[in-house]
């Protein structure tokens, strides 16, 4: 029996040790930065995605595009918030004439505690990390030589190696910014990156968008009102047999989203899209959380609805920080229902689809008595009382997890 104790003695001193690592190597969650991503700054990278639209770049042309290096760690939250796996990772860019130094401080997921990582980057090498530190630790070559084995095998960054071997870009360094510039040569975007440019980087999908868009002016002028409820065009949505909302998502709801917002993945009215009449959609009354539930419906077909849910949330928490409206905890439920909307859906089948005809707008999305407690006169909600509102949300929705 000694024996016995005596390797539970072991094993216990062994998880204990571990254990002792992991809280030294990590951190407590409130010690990183966190970068506020303002409403100015969203604008700036929606123009230039519409500035550098492939659509409107032609074979030739010189492209140049200068980014500071907080865009470069807000691009980077941005990014990671896509991934499942990164979302609310922090970022920290430093950019010197010689390298690129991105701190990250790593979510856990256990006890609030994050792992703090630090690479370097060049442009010489631009898909293989030059150094990696793990809590200011240097990781010695061997480590780095096998994280780069590992990355260079992921699907992701083989598309985006290929790309860059297209364009042959020159990435310039100096103090705080780098310059990136090539000339266009139209490339094929594949895989991963035509995941988030779908109608870049495939013409049946841009046929298939404009197809929907003219169907939306069809139902605008057949319906006739200024003012539309949001919940009627997906009632005719979901009553159009030969649609399968899996399939034909990205272009359906881009095209909602464009209805709404006025562009969709940088696109344009009356450039690359059909200009659409001034009637507008409404969700309880009001255009926003129409745009809202539109964009969460459309970025769920871009990435993981979980990933889409991330991205709002973070963008919710910017505003919070820096516009003079604050959080707005009804602007988050309409990102929660739109998202629950799109999964639903996808669910049914085209026979089911035929019963979908909501009554009331609080069938898409909780009413104004719901989310008006949640207020708090703009202040950001915590970690906690977000999760609340968002499985409260999804308790709401009759249709949800049906």
């Amino acid at each position: 029996m000694k024996w016995v104790r005596r390797l539970a003695m072991g094993v216990f001193a062994l998880l204990l040790a571990l254990v002792l690592i992991a809280w030294l190597l990590t951190v407590p969650g409130d010690s990183a930065p966190r970068t506020i991503i303002p409403f100015s700054d969203l604008s700036k990278y929606r123009q230039w995605l519409d500035d550098y639209h492939p659509a409107r770049l032609q074979a030739g042309q010189a492209v140049s595009l200068t980014v500071q290096q907080d865009d470069v760690q807000k691009l980077a939250i941005l990014l990671a918030s896509t991934q499942p796996a990164l979302t609310h990772t922090q970022f920290r860019a430093r950019i010197t004439p010689d390298s690129l130094q991105l701190e990250a401080w790593y979510p856990t997921r256990v006890l609030d505690r994050l792992l703090p990582l630090q690479l370097t980057w060049t442009p010489s090498e631009p898909f293989r990390l030059q150094r990696l530190w793990v809590s200011s630790v240097a990781m010695p070559d061997w480590v780095v030589g096998r994280l780069n084995g590992r990355l260079a095998q992921l699907p992701a960054v083989i598309d985006a190696e290929r790309l860059w071997q297209t364009l042959n870009p020159v990435v310039e360094l100096g103090d705080g910014s780098l310059q990136f510039s090539t000339e266009w040569n139209d490339p094929e975007l594949s895989g991963w990156l035509s995941d988030f440019a779908p109608f870049w980087s495939d013409a049946a999908q841009r046929e298939r968008l404009v197809e929907e868009v003219e169907w939306i002016s069809r139902f605008f002028a057949t319906d006739g009102r200024q003012r539309i409820p949001l919940r009627d065009i997906l009632i005719a949505l979901a009553q159009r047999p030969n649609l399968d909302f899996e399939q034909d998502g990205s272009a359906v709801f881009g095209a909602l989203s464009y209805a709404t917002l006025g562009s969709v993945s940088g696109m344009q009215p009356g450039v690359d899209l059909p200009r659409l009449s001034s009637q507008r959609l409404t969700l309880h009354g009001r255009y926003d959380l129409a745009r809202h539930y539109t964009l969460a419906m459309w970025l769920g077909t871009q990435m993981s609805p979980d990933a889409a849910l991330e991205l709002a949330t973070y963008k919710e928490w910017s505003d919070a920080e820096t516009r003079s409206s604050g959080f707005s905890a009804e602007d988050m439920v309409a990102n929660v229902a739109g998202l629950e909307m799109l999964g639903y859906l996808r669910r049914i089948d085209a026979l089911d689809r035929k019963d979908f005809r909501p009554a009331t707008d609080d069938h898409l999305m909780p009413a104004r008595s719901f989310w008006e407690p949640w207020l708090s006169n703009g202040a950001a909600l915590t970690e906690r009382q977000l999760r609340e509102l968002i499985d409260s949300t999804r308790e709401q929705l009759q249709f949800s997890g049906s």
